[in-house]
């Protein structure tokens, strides 16, 4: 099962405060601009909210810790639900935007901006039929915004990595899921991997 969330910042922070951990809220507190901040604190509420969804809970109770599976460190890497080892989680944000999911397989979730990247970006991060697909696209700025959330969604999930963020497929991997409703503004992404064999 997965519980997949795109929201407004304002819409996800609507209701009760959650607390956030001490970590979290260091992360929080580094964050210049006010917009970011309310946009961190709208994405951590809104992933916790999708857990108590997914597992019949109180999003109150869901703490959210996160490692990086090369270096260990805690200050970065993927997130994760402390104690529910069978939860997986992703989270996003951008401005004006968020996006969560819970599931009970590896996942990935991406929420992107729409706007305008420098010309050589397309060139280092797509592959040369990517590339294709966005120059025939309408609009090709959104399209690039789509692609991009794809392979960050890939990434989030564990799937390759971004440093090569060509070679990932975000044209024909049939496991992505693109934000139906997205408004003119933002694109998003989401991808659940089939679960692990036990």
């Amino acid at each position: 099962m997965t519980v997949v969330r795109f929201l407004a910042v304002d819409e996800a922070l609507a209701g009760p405060a959650l607390r956030l951990t001490a970590t979290e809220q260091a992360r929080h507190d580094r964050l210049r601009a006010e917009r970011d901040r309310r946009s961190y604190r709208a994405a951590h509420r809104l992933v916790r909210l999708c857990v108590a969804e997914l597992v019949g809970g109180d999003a109150a109770d869901v703490e959210l810790a996160q490692e990086c599976p090369e270096c260990r460190l805690t200050d970065h890497g993927r997130p994760y639900v402390v104690g529910a080892p069978d939860v997986h989680v992703s989270l996003s944000h951008t401005r004006g935007w968020v996006a969560a999911m819970a599931s009970d397989a590896p996942c990935g979730i991406d929420v992107e901006q729409v706007r305008e990247v420098s010309a050589g970006v397309p060139r280092r991060v797509l592959s040369a039929a990517e590339q294709a697909w966005v120059a025939d696209q309408g609009d090709p700025t959104r399209a690039f915004a789509v692609l991009w959330a794809r392979k960050e969604a890939l990434v989030k999930a564990g799937v390759g990595s971004i440093d090569d963020a060509a070679r990932l497929d975000a044209l024909t991997d049939a496991r992505l899921r693109d934000w139906a409703e997205a408004p003119a503004d933002a694109a998003g992404s989401w991808v659940r991997l089939s679960p692990a064999a036990p």
